[in-house]
């Protein structure tokens, strides 16, 4: 299967021309970890592998937190690398509730009870209207696909330490810090956060790492909104890495189905 290489990847590779770095820190009560005399090569090897899958499908568990709502649920998912998803939440005896689609262009919500189908453009504000926090497309698609949604930056700085028992990295630019934690046990990365200036955004973590497929896929991630306080955790209890068609995410309600602009769900969180 092909994968794709972001900017972000290119632009760390860069980075091994301007710096000769190692890589040490406090270790606290944890044995120190070995030096890496390439930080730069070992976080893109790192980012390389987070970013082999292209396809994913298969049954979740969603959790949903926020101010004054909180909600699970299980569902059937279909995502496919760059901008496309599909998620079919099961209600009564395993039955399909809600088909939610959504592509670079729209988003569309069919619920079947009252025969309801929400339209509107692919926006981070949309997205707002049904998971409780502003997030791209893209950012919504690399969750599924288990990596880190990687903010790209011309020049950047990077630098390595020890956090307890694992590696951090910290990739600065233009008054955003990316800070990466990587389980050296087997190269994986375990949590990632964003800053715009002072202030986090978001943080992401990734657990119960698992191989399927020959790739080492996280079971487990969860990701924590700090302006809307707003937590989303995934857990997945199948998976598979097949090809998917672009046929699979097209949504067809039935006739007479009640439309409505996807502002008519209500006021954003």
């Amino acid at each position: 299967m092909k994968f794709q290489i972001n900017k972000a990847v290119f632009l760390i590779a860069v980075l091994c021309f301007f710096f000769n770095l190692g890589c040490a820190g406090i270790a606290g009560h944890h044995a120190l970890l070995p030096v890496l005399n390439n930080p730069a090569d070992y976080l893109q090897e790192v980012i390389r592998k987070s970013q082999s899958v292209n396809d994913v499908s298969g049954y979740a568990k969603l959790k949903i937190s926020a101010p004054g709502h909180a909600s699970t649920s299980r569902n059937i998912f279909f995502v496919k690398r760059p901008d496309r998803i599909r998620v079919e939440t099961l209600g009564f005896l395993s039955r399909p509730a809600l088909f939610f689609t959504a592509n670079g262009m729209n988003i569309n919500l069919y619920a079947v009870a009252n025969n309801a189908l929400y339209t509107g453009a692919t926006t981070a504000e949309n997205f707002a209207r049904i998971i409780g926090m502003r997030l791209e497309l893209q950012e919504i698609v690399l969750s599924f696909l288990g990596q880190p949604p990687l903010a790209d930056c011309i020049q950047q700085s990077l630098s390595c330490g020890q956090d307890n028992d694992q590696y951090l990295f910290t990739l600065a630019c233009e008054g955003r810090k990316q800070m990466i934690w990587i389980d050296p046990a087997d190269m994986r990365i375990s949590r990632y956060r964003l800053f715009e200036g002072r202030n986090p955004v978001y943080e992401y973590a990734f657990s119960q790492y698992q191989k399927i497929d020959s790739r080492f896929f996280p079971l487990k991630i969860e990701i924590y909104h700090y302006t809307y306080k707003t937590a989303i955790t995934l857990d997945f209890e199948s998976l598979s890495f097949d090809t998917l068609s672009d046929e699979r995410f097209s949504i067809n309600p039935p006739q007479g189905a009640n439309c409505f602009g996807i502002e008519e769900l209500g006021a954003l969180h």
